[in-house]
């Protein structure tokens, strides 16, 4: 069933350039004196289903809270369709609303009311909601005298008492310590199976790999990727790195206007070109390289990602030491990383980068994602859980028998 129905949406901003112009706007009720626009979202169409969760990345700016904001209807369109089945709750400033001098009780009682539940609703959750957050030991104290974690739990487990139909959550999941963090991920993964619809926004993209059915990604106000989570991330890299075009079709690995040309080459410990590793094996990426100008600060980095999308590693020549590389203009270079597979067996992929300073955003060359795959094996080595593989020994010291 679907949720969640977006046809051609578009969202402005107006403001002023002066005071003055704030008050005609306000005499000529906005007739007159807006003299700014600011275009937040521009033609955004998706259909969202139910028993989903849905990811929503992008840059700061890009649209990301505008679109929360008007699905969850704090917010009207300026144009377009958007048709909304069921329940929504929308997670978006957890502790907003409660007032410190109340107790956590009461607290409970008075926002549950703005969240929609009824005054016996509340009194029958609200035991429950206390045992979720790990606070029924404070219920009766003031809220002043809690944590903001401990507040943000309580906020969450209000929130989530009863189960919507669209849950919205933005940067919200950060809640609390690793255990009670699992614990609001097994709720929402519950939600999920029971038929709702979960929207999350986070910067977190461990946590949008990892959770997520399927990631949308917003730049400037538009919609430019909607699929796995995967793939996804591998635009996103792309588009902080400088590399994306709104024309998916057009995103080759090397832009022909790159002011660097490069091969490059996965070795196994015999310097054998391949395709296979075994785990604990040491290997080798080299990377040749020929800049068309002078360089005084080039970064060379690379990056492992599992067939899920999830970063396994990255490094770049600027972390480990080679800071500021200069290159000259059409000479031969070649740069090799030696790393031990220390990670499980499976399908993985390599990323390349070149740019200046520590990072990417910094100013990027050339970015590429999943350039380039490759398999590990277990081999002989013993089985083992987890992404790491860790060389580990037992011992046993056995009592001296009687």
């Amino acid at each position: 069933m679907v949720r969640l129905h977006l046809k051609n949406v578009f969202k402005n901003y107006y403001g002023f350039t002066s005071p003055l112009k704030r008050i005609l706007a306000g005499i000529s009720f906005g007739f007159l004196g807006i003299d700014k626009k600011f275009l937040a979202l521009k033609d955004i169409s998706l259909d969202l289903n139910s028993g989903e969760i849905v990811g929503i990345i992008g840059r700061n700016g890009a649209g990301k809270s505008t679109l929360l904001k008007m699905i969850s209807g704090v917010i009207g369109k300026d144009k377009g369709t958007i048709q909304v089945h069921g329940s929504v709750r929308a997670l978006l400033e957890l502790s907003v609303g409660f007032n410190s001098e109340l107790s956590g009780e009461d607290n409970v009682y008075f926002n549950g009311l703005v969240w929609g539940y009824s005054p016996k609703e509340i009194l029958n959750l609200s035991d429950s909601i206390f045992e979720f957050a790990d606070l029924v030991p404070f219920k009766k104290n003031p809220l002043k005298n809690y944590s903001s974690g401990m507040a943000m739990r309580l906020g969450f487990s209000l929130a989530t008492a009863t189960r919507p139909d669209i849950l919205i959550v933005d940067e919200a999941l950060a809640v609390g310590d690793a255990s009670f963090q699992q614990k609001c991920l097994n709720r929402i993964r519950k939600f999920k199976a029971d038929g709702s619809l979960i929207l999350v926004v986070s910067h977190d993209l461990s946590l949008i790999t990892h959770f997520c059915d399927r990631v949308l990604l917003l730049e400037k106000g538009e919609l430019v990727f909607d699929g796995t989570p995967k793939k996804a991330l591998e635009r996103y890299m792309l588009l902080l790195g400088g590399n994306l075009s709104a024309d998916e079709d057009s995103l080759p690995f090397m832009n022909p206007d790159s002011k660097i040309q490069f091969k490059f080459s996965l070795l196994n410990e015999k310097e054998i070109k391949t395709k296979h590793l075994f785990v604990a094996e040491y290997s080798k990426l080299q990377i040749e390289f020929v800049s068309k100008e002078n360089l005084e600060d080039l970064t060379i980095g690379f990056h492992i990602d599992d067939q899920k999308g999830v970063r396994v590693f990255g490094t770049n020549t600027y972390i480990l030491g080679l800071k500021s590389m200069k290159v000259r203009a059409k000479e031969d270079q070649k740069i090799t990383f030696s790393f031990p597979i220390h990670f499980q067996e499976g399908k993985y992929t390599i990323g390349i980068s070149f740019h200046k300073g520590e990072s990417h955003v910094d100013g990027s060359y050339f970015w590429g994602e999943s350039i380039f795959d490759f398999e590990v094996e277990r081999g002989s080595l013993p089985k083992f859980v987890g992404m790491s593989y860790l060389p580990t020994q037992v011992t046993w010291d056995r009592p001296n028998p009687k």
